[in-house]
């Protein structure tokens, strides 16, 4: 089954500094499963995860090493706000426990965090079995922002930004970024967006690049609903469902 990552936009807005591919592949994959659970405790079995970030090492120890250094950098991932009056920082995860024995990972989320991952009207979405088949982190992170933006095609960000966003070396020259980043993105993610391409804009005074514009098509996806044969009924997704109970719950308070 293709689960879906659904999250508030302004996660997007984070920079996942250091991580690595398998390290974002395992982190959005508990995202996808911790969505419309609010700050319920959730577990996942060894095999689950690595199904969901589909992880390739089949070593126990070297599982337990990775998601030990994701949660590590996890713990350096901080959301808040500033105003000049008040700062405001908290970590996303409360509880991360990994256990051999049991072959399980329990993880418990920051209440303050929950708003990201429920109730929330900016989204962006994307399926994980796609997001997991991108190699390169650079082309992981401009991916989560051309589905942030899918709904106009076009998404413009300064170089100071994407600089930040994807934790690019200070040493990158503009030619660096060109080269070894946009290009090689634009190659990875054309078969995911349709027209997809990028324009370096100069700013109005002197020949320095200022912003980086991107413009895309999404491509279309056929949904095929799951079906039961055997009771002859559409198979309802775990969504669907929360979507269903919560309006039911919402109609019986009136």
């Amino acid at each position: 089954m293709n689960e879906i990552v659904k999250y508030e936009n302004s996660l997007n807005d984070i920079s996942f500094r250091k991580f690595n591919p398998n390290e974002l592949d395992l982190f959005f994959s508990i995202c996808s499963k911790l969505k419309d659970r609010y700050t319920e405790e959730i577990e996942f079995s060894f095999e689950q995860l690595k199904d969901l970030s589909n992880y390739s090492p089949t070593s126990v120890k070297r599982f337990m090493n990775d998601l030990d250094k994701t949660y590590t950098k996890m713990l350096g991932l901080t959301y808040g706000e500033r105003t000049e009056r008040r700062i405001k920082r908290f970590v996303l995860f409360t509880k991360f426990d990994i256990n051999a024995d049991t072959q399980t990972v329990k993880i418990g989320v920051n209440k303050e965090f929950e708003f990201l991952l429920n109730d929330f009207e900016m989204f962006t979405k994307f399926e994980l079995r796609e997001f997991t088949a991108i190699n390169s982190s650079y082309s992981k992170a401009i991916y989560r922002k051309l589905k942030q933006f899918k709904p106009t095609g076009f998404y413009t960000v300064s170089i100071e930004e994407f600089k930040r966003l994807l934790d690019i070396p200070e040493s990158y020259r503009m030619y660096d970024i060109d080269r070894r980043i946009l290009q090689k993105s634009m190659k990875e993610l054309s078969p995911l967006f349709k027209s997809l391409s990028y324009k370096k804009e100069k700013s109005q005074k002197g020949n320095k690049i200022e912003r980086i514009s991107f413009r895309f098509e999404e491509k279309k996806q056929v949904h095929v609903p799951l079906y039961d044969w055997v009771n002859d009924e559409e198979i309802e997704t775990h969504a669907e469902r929360y979507k269903r109970e919560k309006t039911k719950q919402e109609q019986m308070k009136k």
